[in-house]
């Protein structure tokens, strides 16, 4: 079988082409171009028979025609043989077939092993196993085991809250328990803000109508507490029982609410708030004061009896907030805390200074907060902290406060320059995590100097136990633009001099607290430099009594040693808590990819198109913080924060960006993703009690966002599920 004839002029062209060289003219350009394309032509036609007896003459043996204008290096291009170009083909066919396996092999491998599902899988959004509240009382967090049945009880309009502590009853306002005290005058005020909800309903109720619904009435809640004065710290006893029974039309109902401390009790109460729900009627009776009608609606409790024994899956269950990269005012701060009360949160994790600001007043550093604050107006006196502190102790909440360094402290260098490294240098992004930039000097001996004399300002001024550090986006870049910490890194048998030079390292008044490093192998210059700033930091923490807590890069990207007792935060990825605790260490939780409030508000430095998608409710529920750990490593999961950073919010948008997506993750660090029969709790039921919680929320005065259209309130099966 003969190949097909192939015009000279044609291979020529193309050869030139392609190895970049000049073409010759075409034939139709002069007489001499037209003789040769004859020449070559007529060639062709005579080699025809000898080229069809070989046919790879015709590509490689071809002899030089004296005529023909084709160089030598084209001419040994056409000369490769037919079987090596053969060959090549094959070869690249097969490469091809091989890619496209791969690509199959990983395909099939991630449909079957579902690897984002890992991270990303939503909760069901049914599941008709699970065991249900009724409609009517949809509380949240849901309670960890209940019963209930199918009768009412009616709130006596004289409706009382008694205490029986280890000495006896006591009435409101004893001064041995005032946390005691103002739960209930709370309660009662917002029982009596029910009664004067307005209600629609056309059916009034009488007497003669609750008779004949057969209603039983509620005169008294008791409340027993074996401790009334537990102290607030990790760990607190926060356990409840309620009982609500019927017992006969004459004595009516009981309930009982009992708690081993009074935090227990606090939690108790804002379930005994949630189970009672206005009457469908206009009113039960109406008072008039000074000429004006004042409607009380009655209240019930459905469902009757309820036994509900309650207790937290996580004693740490945190909201963190931004305060310095917006200030927000402590009146916001305040109703942040009501709002964390209601659903039951226990830590106010306040992350009061970074890079921007500096608005916590000092007392023996002043100019700190006068040179590194906003404005002169936004800062927190001593007097703003301590009110804040109170609140949060009233409501059960631990205000829990972080002094991030040695990053993340170009506010410090406002006042005190010399403690500050590439302070305000360009291009900000090569020196810190955003602008602008600048971190402590970690060879100045007035750093530490300055440090010591905070943190024992601190230790007084925030009685909580443990205290958050930081230590996140540290830049050794930015370090290195000083040339003493150059020598120091480049030059090892001067660092025993620059340390001689430092404040020596605070030893512990606990001395059973130990210092262990987070890797093993050779430490990096720049490593020992960060383990000599946190030799002397951690040791100041430590002596007066306070457990840090750090953010991850300290436990998983430096080889450091770092207190036994530390307890780690992690924000990166949900599985690095599983490294983290393979360390030994204890966790909080906080992966960005489920919990961070900010995520989804679009990039906001000028050029930048990074969008990071918004975390939805259903995926804040959907976190599972012991995802892939056994059941003694879940024992070092302490608990979870969500997480509420401030480039983009400020006392205007507050509300809206934490509520109410931090009541889905309020339960489940309260009571899981799972009953007590192992059911996964579905979303659709979840969406009806986040709706509820946030109608409470918006009637305390919280500008809780929406979930969905409000018809789906009403209609949530018809309306929510795909």
């Amino acid at each position: 079988m003969s190949l097909p004839k192939k015009k000279a002029s044609s291979v020529s062209r193309h050869s030139y082409s392609s190895l970049g060289q000049d073409e010759p003219d075409s034939p139709s350009t002069s007489e001499a171009g037209k003789q040769t394309y004859q020449n070559q032509a007529e060639d062709s036609e005579d080699d025809s028979t000898n080229d069809a007896a070989d046919p790879f003459l015709t590509l490689q043996h071809r002899p030089t025609r004296s005529g023909d204008n084709r160089d030598s290096s084209t001419e040994s291009y056409n000369r490769e043989p037919f079987s090596k170009r053969t060959d090549r083909n094959r070869y690249w066919t097969l490469y091809i077939l091989a890619g496209i396996l791969a690509i199959l092999a990983i395909s099939i491998t991630s449909l079957i092993l579902k690897p984002w599902q890992r991270k990303y899988r939503l909760a069901p959004v049914w599941n008709d196993a699970v065991k249900a509240l009724p409609d009517e009382q949809p509380l949240l967090p849901i309670p960890r085991s209940f019963t209930f049945g199918n009768d009412k009880v009616l709130l006596n309009r004289d409706f009382r809250i008694k205490v029986r502590t280890a000495t006896g009853f006591q009435e409101l306002s004893t001064a041995p328990y005032p946390i005691l005290d103002k739960a209930i005058a709370r309660c009662m005020e917002r029982l009596e803000a029910k009664r004067r909800v307005t209600s629609f309903s056309t059916a009034a109720v009488t007497s003669s109508t609750l008779e004949t619904a057969h209603l039983f009435t509620l005169s008294e809640l008791t409340i027993t507490v074996k401790n009334a004065q537990e102290a607030l710290k990790y760990g607190m006893g926060e356990s409840y029982t309620m009982d609500i029974a019927v017992k006969d039309t004459k004595v009516g109902a009981r309930a009982v609410l009992t708690a081993t401390t009074q935090w227990g009790v606090l939690h108790g109460l804002e379930t005994f708030l949630q189970l009672v729900q206005v009457s469908n009627s206009s009113s039960a009776g109406s008072t008039t004061e000074e000429d004006h009608t004042i409607i009380r609606n009655p209240l019930e409790i459905p469902n009757v009896p309820w036994s509900i024994q309650d207790w937290p899956r996580y004693s740490h269950r945190g909201l963190l907030l931004d305060t310095s990269r917006h200030y927000i005012h402590v009146k916001d701060i305040l109703r942040t805390l009501d709002a964390m009360s209601i659903v039951k949160l226990n830590v106010f994790h306040w992350h009061v200074l970074d890079q921007q600001t500096y608005p916590l007043v000092s007392k023996t550093f002043p100019d700190l907060s006068a040179k590194g604050a906003e404005r002169p107006d936004f800062i927190y006196t001593p007097e703003d902290v301590a009110a804040i502190i109170k609140h949060g102790e009233e409501r059960g909440i631990r205000v829990l406060p972080e002094f991030d360094a040695p990053g993340h402290t170009a506010s410090w260098g406002r006042s005190y320059p010399n403690i500050t490294l590439c302070l305000d240098m360009e291009p900000h992004p090569e020196y810190g995590a955003e602008p602008p930039a600048g971190q402590l000097d970690p060879l100045e001996p007035f750093t530490y100097t300055l440090l010591n004399g905070l943190i024992k300002e601190w230790a007084e001024q925030f009685p909580e136990a443990q205290v958050h550090t930081g230590g996140d986006e540290i830049n050794y870049k930015c370090w290195k633009t000083s040339d003493r910490v150059r020598d120091y890194l480049n030059d090892p048998s001067r660092r025993a001099e620059y340390e001689k030079a430092l404040p020596p390292v605070w030893k512990s008044s606990l001395n059973d607290i130990k210092m262990s490093r987070t890797k093993y192998g050779a430490q990096s210059a720049e490593d020992k430099l960060l383990e000599v700033y946190l030799d002397r930091a951690m040791g100041m923490y430590l002596s007066q009594g306070k457990r840090p807590i750090v953010w991850e890069e300290l436990a998983l990207e430096h080889n450091v040693k770092l207190p036994d007792n530390a307890i780690v935060q992690v924000w990166k990825d949900a599985g690095n808590a599983k490294r983290v605790i393979d360390q030994g260490r204890p966790v909080i939780l906080s992966s960005y990819e489920f919990w961070y409030l900010d995520r989804g508000a679009g990039p906001w430095l000028l050029g930048s198109d990074r969008q990071v998608p918004f975390s939805s409710w259903m995926q804040m529920y959907s976190y599972k913080l012991d995802d892939e750990l056994n059941a003694e490593q879940q024992k070092l999961v302490y608990g979870g924060e969500v997480c509420m950073w401030g480039e983009l919010t400020d006392s205007a948008n507050l509300d809206s960006k934490i509520w109410p997506r931090s009541a889905a993750a309020a339960e489940i660090l309260w009571s899981d993703h799972q009953d007590e029969h192992g059911q996964a709790r579905p979303l659709m039921h979840v969406a009806k009690r986040l709706d509820a919680i946030r109608e409470q929320l918006v009637q305390m005065g919280v500008s809780a966002t929406p979930l969905f259209p409000s018809w789906c309130s009403k209609h949530p099966e018809g309306c929510l599920s795909l």
